[in-house]
């Protein structure tokens, strides 16, 4: 099994941004479909993208594509939960997967296969875990081998990986790229209407 899945966490409640910002309008597209068409056209299967109070509205804006779109009943718990439903929905399809967030809109498929190719040699060496770095700052997607799925499984409360990843320093490989673009995640009105006066990636 040497498949590497896609989860998008898109199911966060948006409370900056004071309405869904998964569906904001940015480059003709709802935000979170640019994580959706990055992951695709990088070839990793399957993806899947767990939704929350709006999973109908997101199964509706990716129907012409095939991406799977979980909901996730406990959303409201915060960011491990949805985490923990994108994680149980793959695990037993791949052997690592990406996590992508539904409000970083600009990362390129040149990003997924450059951490995918990173892994392909490092994970030899023990290499459990690949994350990118945007001009000298970590950020997503990040790639976790199907080893790690369990500890995944147990973050509780409005956290990502984090702590995981920080109990995994030793088998942690960071692949750095300058374009500190790429690592922008939208969390504010403000900054939504800069970014959409600003070129597609």
């Amino acid at each position: 099994m040497n498949d590497i899945g896609a989860i998008i966490l898109a199911a966060g409640m948006s409370k900056r941004m004071g309405q869904p910002k998964q569906f904001l309008n940015l480059h003709g597209k709802p935000m979170f479909r640019h994580a959706v068409e990055t992951a695709l056209n990088s070839e990793l299967r399957p993806v899947v993208v767990v939704g929350g109070e709006q999973t109908g509205l997101l199964k509706e804006h990716i129907r012409d594509l095939p991406a799977i779109v979980i909901h996730n009943p406990n959303f409201a718990e915060g960011l491990s939960s949805s985490l923990k439903a994108g994680v149980k929905a793959i695990q037993d399809k791949v052997s690592a997967a990406f996590i992508f967030l539904a409000d970083q809109p600009f990362i390129p498929v040149t990003v997924v296969k450059r951490l995918r190719e990173s892994y392909e040699i490092a994970k030899s060496k023990n290499i459990k875990i690949i994350r990118p770095r945007y001009a000298s700052v970590p950020g997503h997607p990040v790639l976790f081998d199907a080893e790690i799925f369990p500890e995944l499984l147990c973050i509780e409360g409005d956290r990502g990986a984090q702590q995981v990843i920080q109990q995994h320093l030793a088998e942690l490989k960071y692949v750095d790229f300058d374009n500190p673009l790429w690592g922008v995640d939208i969390d504010t009105p403000e900054e939504w209407q800069s970014y959409s006066r600003k070129n597609q990636r």
